[in-house]
């Protein structure tokens, strides 16, 4: 889904308060898209976003690049997990240094997934 339809689906979404964990996630599949991860205090879910890069991995960081914006269909969610934020924070811990290594995003997926199982209801 995208980030339209992810808010869109629940209301509790929208007015939440959310905590990030890092927006530099790299998945080794897809060599030009960051991903950025958020905890939303009213669901207890914790997500993904697919941030594409057209100019490549650096437009990110160049502004003088001057890559245009992705497209909000392009924007794509994935729900990692849903637990309280201490679950979250204790399967993440030393994100900020694992989010810099490559296919970090991979290494979030594993410490995630025994947090809620598949069908969990937020």
């Amino acid at each position: 889904m995208n980030i339209r339809e992810f808010y869109g689906e629940e209301p509790r979404r929208q007015a939440s308060a959310e905590v990030p964990f890092g927006d530099g996630w790299t998945d080794h599949h897809d060599i030009h898209s960051t991903y950025r991860l958020s905890w939303v205090e009213d669901t207890r879910e914790i997500y993904s976003v697919r941030e594409p890069h057209p100019g490549g991995i650096l437009a990110r960081y160049l502004d003088q690049l001057r890559v245009d914006q992705a497209d909000i269909d392009e924007l794509r969610v994935e729900i990692l997990a849903v637990a309280d934020r201490e679950a979250i924070e204790a399967a993440l811990a030393g994100w900020p240094a694992v989010m810099e290594e490559h296919d970090s995003l991979r290494w979030a997926r594993r410490q995630l997934i025994s947090l809620s199982s598949a069908g969990a209801t937020p």
